[in-house]
């Protein structure tokens, strides 16, 4: 048996037939790995499309401990639901808030910025080129007949204009505070920074509607990050409730509202999702996913379906298991190369009860830095701390 270091220090992902050089998934851009056997995110698609088909807008909150999945999950869901039907997906990460923040906060430097501006004026150019030209008080009512509000008829009539700024008009939407010079161009008595909750979600439901009837596809919302909500105080919760429970509402059928919050158990969800809530009685219990941690048969089928994705498919590892058998006595298992069967056992037995793919990804990774340090053709039991 050869010695089971080597002399030449490449890099880890050549050294061991990898695409890079850790195990981290990120879950915007490593959706195509979706390692756990224990969600099924097809299935989760396909009952979004049964709501859909029937002439529902979907409404889903999936919550469970830190690190166990739930941003992966509700994007490789999105991945899987636009296999099915026509949805723009946007996701949406909770701003960090304050004891004082409203939902105006949320609306603003959350769901506007990322809906953002060319979107959403895009939209009301295409309402405008539809209705056509005609006179003023015949505009408004064309316009009112398309947006199912007066107010924002009234402001949107600006665009026909060629010489007006869109960004006043943007501004105005997205919840910005504006000089009275620019609520009197648009024609409105105050800026939205004044508005109940409620009427921001109507804005919001507003452009789903426009995008089914203007694109035929489906506005989807993914909230997610929504723990930072247990941030805000008692003063302005109530802000919150109203906006989502708008949103939540069965009879809401023109946007899709998929929500991720981190909760270890049901108990501890933030206030504004908490049992027995109005957000939480409107969604209702079988639209409530936990995303649970990981138990252990279910483990090594986790870190085998990891390392296959992050495996380099041009790599000889035939040539890399081979050589590694070689300069080792302990078995070697195709599924788990570079990690010997016993290092598998090791890192499972140095997780935490709460077993999460954030904590076994970032061990594994650990762990093949050291092997990598110790000039090691495999991770051994040693490597694993």
């Amino acid at each position: 048996m050869r010695s089971a270091k080597m002399d030449e220090p490449r890099s880890i992902a050549k050294r061991y037939g990898l695409r890079r050089e850790n195990f981290i998934l990120d879950p915007i851009r490593d959706t195509d790995c979706f390692a756990r056997r224990d969600v099924d995110t097809r299935a989760i698609a396909e009952s979004l499309d049964t709501d859909l088909v029937t002439g529902l807008a979907p409404k889903r909150l999936v919550w469970g401990p830190y690190g166990g999945g739930k941003t992966h999950t509700l994007m490789r869901t999105m991945q899987e639901l636009k296999q099915l039907t026509e949805i723009h997906a946007v996701r949406v990460e909770c701003p960090d808030l304050t004891r004082k923040s409203r939902f105006h906060d949320l609306y603003r430097e959350g769901i506007m910025r990322e809906l953002g501006q060319d979107f959403v004026l895009g939209l009301i150019e295409e309402v405008i080129k539809e209705v056509g030209f005609a006179r003023r008080d015949e505009l408004l009512a064309r316009l009112n007949d398309q947006f199912h509000d007066e107010e924002f008829a009234k402001a949107a009539v600006r665009m026909m204009d060629p010489n007006f700024d869109q960004l006043r008009l943007w501004r105005w939407i997205s919840g910005v505070s504006l000089a009275r010079a620019d609520l009197n161009d648009l024609g409105q008595t105050q800026d939205l920074t004044q508005r109940e909750a409620a009427r921001l979600a109507d804005i919001i439901v507003m452009f789903g509607r426009l995008l089914r009837s203007l694109r035929g596809k489906t506005l989807v919302l993914v909230l997610d990050e929504m723990e930072r909500l247990g941030s805000i105080g008692a003063e302005t919760i109530s802000t919150f409730t109203s906006g989502f429970t708008r949103l939540v509402d069965p009879n809401q059928k023109d946007v899709s509202i998929l929500m991720g919050a981190s909760a270890a158990v049901e108990s501890e969800m933030v206030e504004v999702f908490g049992p027995g809530g109005p957000v939480v009685t409107r969604i209702g219990t079988e639209a409530q996913i936990e995303i649970p941690t990981l138990h252990d048969p279910d483990v090594d089928v986790f870190i085998s379906r990891v390392i296959q994705y992050v495996a380099d498919p041009d790599a000889d590892r035939a040539g890399l298991i081979a050589a590694a058998r070689d300069a080792t006595n302990e078995q070697l298992k195709p599924e788990f190369y570079p990690f010997t069967p016993n290092a598998i056992e090791t890192l499972k037995s140095k997780l935490t009860q709460i077993m999460t793919p954030r904590e076994i990804t970032m061990k594994m990774t650990r762990a093949i830095g050291r092997a990598f340090r110790a000039q090691s053709l495999v991770v051994l039991p040693e490597h694993v701390a």
